[in-house]
């Protein structure tokens, strides 16, 4: 609800043009008695609204506080009245009895909302108290705020207010778009933490370890556009430059000096586009050294069974987490914790090269054009055709 601020603006307007009670009293036909109190918080008839506004030169709204610049002017009042409050338990408290007041008097404000979502989920004693408030100003906030940062936080608050199986629900429903639904994961982790649920944290923690160095792996940087009858790469030097960082990358996960099986297959994957971009950028000797390598990593990786539970390494960092590499029947990867978790992951394509993969590169990415006739291209091109079982 707008709290009225009549009495100030007669006031204001009445001192603006200069007139005593009595003269502004006689120029509206009342009592100067009525203008005194009126000015000391009464207020008129409502019918006497668009007499008194007109005869200010004001609308309505303007008369009663409710124009868009004293609106303005409240809400910035607020924020940073809201905002130099300390950041301890008895400020946050202090914030959210703020934050509640104002949220009456704006209920459509989507600022205001955001500060009173950020004053709930900052009070973990009265949280539940204060759940349906949240889930309130969450879905206006979802339903019609363009503003990313709100949308993001509200996300994030729901997630501290909601119950486990509310979360579940809301994140299962909600038609949220690839920024949102990738904090989702980090959201838990935070959430656990701020509740003190320590080993679910840990848990959650593992899982988004994982998650960011599968997306890391899985960008795709290669650009390319396909012809009638190959594909075209752009930036073979960017592509060299990137594929090599994944393969010092994943080494670094090696264990006695061998990739960790799970990642054997990406492993295979980022050698063969390195030896294409390479040779692509004219490294034409170090191209070559690079595909040479693409056969064995691919052999070993083509040996794993389809199905098979592997080990992704580094078990302090992931929790001792195990991957099904790709199985075309069933279309699906999955992930396993030793705590007993398991989590689906999008990053497929990270598990599933083929036998025909290299075949497939020497046959038509445009990079190799330039070596067809070197004897080091043709004997190659025979092992992998051998490879791919033509």
């Amino acid at each position: 609800m707008t709290e009225l601020r009549i009495p100030e603006v007669i006031l204001r307007e009445r001192r603006k043009k200069h007139l005593t009670q009595e003269e502004l009293a006689a120029q509206l036909g009342v009592s100067s008695q009525a203008i005194s109190n009126w000015e000391r918080g009464g207020y008129p008839d409502i019918t006497l609204l668009p007499r008194i506004a007109n005869f200010f030169g004001i609308t309505v709204d303007e008369l009663i506080g409710n124009d868009e610049v004293n609106r303005k002017e409240d809400i910035q009042v607020f924020r940073d009245q809201f905002w130099s409050i300390p950041g301890d338990k008895q400020g946050f408290a202090k914030r959210l009895t703020l934050a509640k007041e104002y949220y009456q008097k704006y209920p459509g404000d989507y600022a205001i909302m955001h500060d009173l979502g950020y004053a709930i989920v900052n009070n973990m004693d009265t949280i539940a108290d204060h759940a349906e408030l949240m889930k309130e100003i969450h879905e206006k906030i979802m339903a019609g705020c363009n503003d990313e940062g709100y949308r993001r936080d509200s996300i994030h608050y729901m997630c501290y207010a909601c119950t486990d199986e509310e979360l579940e629900d809301r994140i299962g429903n909600s038609e949220l778009d690839w920024s949102e639904a990738v904090a989702i994961g980090e959201i838990r982790e935070d959430r656990y933490l701020l509740q003190n649920r320590i080993p679910e944290y840990y848990s959650q923690r593992n899982s988004n370890d994982l998650m960011i160095f599968m997306q890391y792996l899985g960008r795709n940087n290669m650009n390319y556009y396909r012809t009638e009858d190959a594909f075209v790469f752009d930036e073979p030097k960017r592509t060299a430059a990137w594929e090599l960082h994944k393969l010092r990358l994943l080494e670094a996960f090696s264990d006695g000096g061998e990739i960790p099986e799970a990642w054997s297959g990406c492993y295979a994957e980022c050698t063969l586009k390195a030896a294409g971009a390479l040779i692509g950028c004219g490294k034409i000797d170090e191209g070559f050294d690079m595909l040479e390598k693409a056969f064995p990593r691919y052999e070993r990786w083509l040996k794993i069974p389809a199905g098979a539970l592997m080990d992704v390494g580094c078990h302090d960092v992931f929790g001792g987490a195990k991957i099904t590499k790709w199985d075309s029947e069933k279309c699906t990867v999955e992930i396993y914790f030793e705590d007993g978790r398991n989590v689906w992951t999008p990053y497929l394509w990270l598990f599933w090269q083929l036998r025909g993969d290299i075949f497939a590169a020497m046959s038509q990415w445009r990079w190799f054009d330039s070596v067809k006739e070197d004897q080091r291209f043709g004997e190659l091109y025979e092992k992998a055709r051998e490879l791919a079982g033509k």
